[in-house]
């Protein structure tokens, strides 16, 4: 299944971790239609899944700021890799399939898309090895992108009343600069670039309240839960859990 229409967001800014969640969850809140954000760090940074525990994970992270995600899974160092979002709006037919559907099908766009840079031999994960509540890239959940033992993507998903967010990870892999117009064309049947100053209007000024209360905050990471407005939603659920 394809998406009829794409918008596609180059974010050519790099920002920090909470920011980035942030960005994430305003288009969200946002998109009346399928959106996909490509976006960057602004420094070597670490995103852990929504229901990890930070404390315990502390010993075992390398020394870069820390980021609860939203969606589930397990431990991301994103160092080099290169992330993207695909954000769909709750009454679009995308959200109507399972999640573990929905992974399979993002992931067979983006084999196709490393297809057409010739890195060939990447394939679909058959079986998960992984809970998805340890280092992502450790052990591949079902459906994630694999090439011989070396897992190149996955991601998370997460579903709530405003639609489904799908957070993720391409790490192992040299991509061209325009590899986020190749994965939008692989996911949908006409794409629409976002300019950047207009999108920025629409999104940042609420998305740095947000990084500030909510993934920027020590509540945020402490406790686990929702903060602000209870978005009723969880990762998805068995193999596609982990972001990476």
């Amino acid at each position: 299944m394809k998406l009829t229409h794409l918008h596609l967001w180059h974010d050519t800014v790099p920002h920090a971790g909470p920011l980035n969640m942030a960005i994430d969850e305003v288009l969200l809140r946002q998109a009346k239609e399928p959106w996909l954000r490509c976006y960057s760090w602004s420094e070597p940074s670490v995103s852990i899944g929504f229901s990890q525990d930070p404390v315990a994970l502390a010993a075992t992270l390398p020394p870069f700021p820390v980021v609860r995600r939203w969606t589930g899974g397990g431990v991301v160092i994103h160092d080099g890799d290169w992330t993207y979002t695909l954000i769909v709006p709750r009454d679009h037919p995308f959200c109507e399939l399972r999640p573990v559907e929905t992974y399979r099908l993002i992931h067979v766009a983006l084999i196709e898309a490393l297809q057409g840079i010739g890195e060939e031999g990447c394939e679909l994960q058959p079986v998960s090895t992984s809970e998805g509540r340890g280092v992502c890239f450790v052990e591949p959940a079902m459906y994630d992108v694999v090439r011989g033992p070396d897992k190149i993507a996955g991601a998370a998903q997460r579903r709530s009343r405003m639609g489904f967010l799908h957070q993720a990870s391409v790490q192992n892999v040299k991509l061209p600069p325009d590899f986020g117009t190749r994965l939008a064309h692989a996911l949908a049947e006409s794409v629409t670039d976002a300019p950047q100053a207009e999108v920025e209007s629409m999104v940042l000024s609420e998305a740095t309240q947000l990084a500030k209360t909510r993934y920027g905050a020590a509540s945020w990471m402490e406790h686990r839960r929702d903060l602000g407005e209870p978005i009723p939603g969880q990762s998805s659920p068995s193999a596609p859990a982990a972001v990476a």
